[in-house]
């Protein structure tokens, strides 16, 4: 039976020279050939990459070139590469990668041969036979230490929002190259901050015992200090592979059959190329539902039926992957993967007419813009009204609105001061649905009913010259937040609401 072994717990020299399977498996612990094993000094590294590609990003986080996309599919695979196959990134992502490590050393494989008792495989079964207990490759170089990885991952949907996004980065001192200093997390922190582009975080450590991860604001300084870090509990940082029929005696005619079953799914066309890109589709549906389901939206019929295909296609790859895995040399037919073809589902929206309601005085306050606020999944959280000078018949003086995103929450206030009334919590799931604002030069009184028949008001009738406006959102509309003016009082209040509409492709993947 074909054994296995795990990445870690400072046994790396052990692994040199052990079989290793592209394609289902990943390092194997047993071994098809010997030689010698040179040790050479660990490297420490601390850099910071910016990434337009998933290729690019392996190559940050150091995930050898030898390896290939072999990762995506292999049980038995370094920490890291497990992390990576995590992280949600897609054909159009942009990463941000802060990496550190501490090598205690490289052990490269010299004068490799074959073991004396592994006969030399005669035909395509024999073969098989072989792949099937010491994989297609071997492991011809292994390094042991601890690291520190970190990833900002950017949701650009287009590759004209991707190259934006990377010269606004570029503009404010983050870039590939940039040199890993302490300024450079002000830079980062500050753009983060600013930006209006979703975005995800995730950090690692390995080689450490019992590590406590540092806080977003303190990670380029906890890089900085990683190579001087104790590495107690050592693991495979990474290792390099080598094919079989490099090795003397066997030669490319022996391992035939496995080499081009090994092309059919790394090289450059091949299918787990394909496979890394539907993970990329994948991952995009699965971010358009989440904001689908935000603001419970079901008018998007098409990407369901896409997402159907989707899978369809990884299926067909599942099934080519456990027909090498029952035999290496079987005949592997090209795929037809048709939801490669149409191209990547991106957000799509329309922004609703925004109603207003009071005067022109005092200064302005914002809100995000519609694009931004779907993004992040933003949603009015709560609301709390006050009432100024004048009592129940007074104007308001106040509004403090909360705020939700898929990351934080957070409330302003607008305007002065005055009696408050209880806060009032929407809820999860509930929206606005009808808005009654009596209002003039001021915002006289205001009244918010939900869809689940609860409301909230505060104020009066105002003077004389107010007009009482009663209004709702278009079916299919969601409100998101408030913009207006305001000073002492509430001097104006605007509604900023949008609908979803089904996703539109755009830019077929291949």
């Amino acid at each position: 039976m074909m054994g296995q072994t795990g990445a870690g717990g400072g046994d790396t020299a052990k692994k040199l020279f052990n079989g290793y399977d592209s394609i289902a498996n990943g390092m194997l612990s047993q071994s098809a050939v010997t030689g010698d094993a040179e040790l050479g000094g660990g490297r420490s590294v601390v850099k910071i990459r910016v990434c337009e590609s998933v290729s690019e990003l392996a190559q940050a986080l150091e995930i050898d070139g030898s390896l290939s996309v072999s990762y995506l599919k292999a049980v038995n695979v370094t920490a890291k590469m497990s992390f990576m196959k995590k992280l949600n990134a897609t054909a159009r992502s942009v990463t941000i990668v802060v990496y550190a490590s501490h090598e205690t050393g490289t052990w490269t494989a010299k004068n490799v041969k074959l073991l004396p008792d592994i006969a030399l495989p005669a035909d395509d079964d024999q073969a098989a036979d072989f792949a099937a207990a010491y994989g297609d490759s071997y492991v011809s170089a292994a390094t042991q230490g601890g690291e520190y990885y970190a990833v900002y991952t950017f949701h650009t949907e287009t590759q004209t929002e991707q190259k934006e996004l990377t010269a606004s980065l570029k503009a404010k001192g983050v870039y590939s190259g940039v040199t890993a200093k302490l300024e450079v997390q002000t830079k980062l922190t500050d753009f983060l901050n600013r930006t209006s582009t979703n975005w995800t975080f995730d950090q690692e450590i390995t080689g450490i015992a019992n590590p406590k991860l540092p806080n977003e604001d303190g990670l380029i300084a906890f890089a900085l200090a990683f190579p001087s870090v104790t590495i107690d509990s050592p693991v495979t940082t990474g290792f390099k592979v080598s094919g079989y029929e490099g090795v003397p005696r066997m030669g490319r005619r022996r391992l035939a059959k496995i080499v081009e079953n090994r092309e059919h799914f790394l090289g450059d066309d091949g299918v787990l190329k394909a496979y890394e890109r539907l993970t990329g589709l994948q991952n995009q549906i699965d971010w358009l539902k989440r904001i689908y389901a935000r603001y419970k939206y079901i008018g998007d019929t098409g990407l369901l039926e896409f997402e159907k295909q989707v899978k369809e296609d990884v299926g067909k790859i599942n099934k080519q992957v456990s027909a090498y895995k029952r035999d290496p040399a079987v005949d592997l037919p090209d795929l037809k993967l048709p939801s490669l073809d149409k191209g990547e589902p991106v957000l799509t929206y329309v922004a609703g007419q925004t109603p207003s309601f009071g005067g022109e005085g005092a200064g302005p306050f914002d809100f995000l813009s519609v694009d931004e606020a779907l993004r992040n999944q933003v949603r009015l959280a709560s609301i709390r009204l006050f009432v100024g000078d004048g009592g129940s018949g007074g104007l308001i003086g106040k509004i403090e609105i909360g705020y939700a995103s898929d990351k934080s929450n957070w409330v302003e206030s607008h305007g002065g001061s005055g009696t408050g009334r209880e806060r009032f919590d929407i809820g999860d799931g509930r929206f606005p649905v009808r808005f009654v604002v009596n209002s003039g030069g001021y915002v006289d009184r205001f009244e918010m009913h939900l869809d689940d028949k609860r409301f909230t008001f505060a104020g009066g009738t105002g003077g004389t010259g107010g007009t009482r406006n009663e209004w709702k959102p278009d079916p299919g509309f969601v409100v998101l937040g408030f913009t207006g003016r305001a000073g002492l009082l509430l001097d104006q209040i605007k509604i900023v609401h949008a609908a979803l509409r089904p996703a539109e492709y755009r830019q077929p993947l291949r």
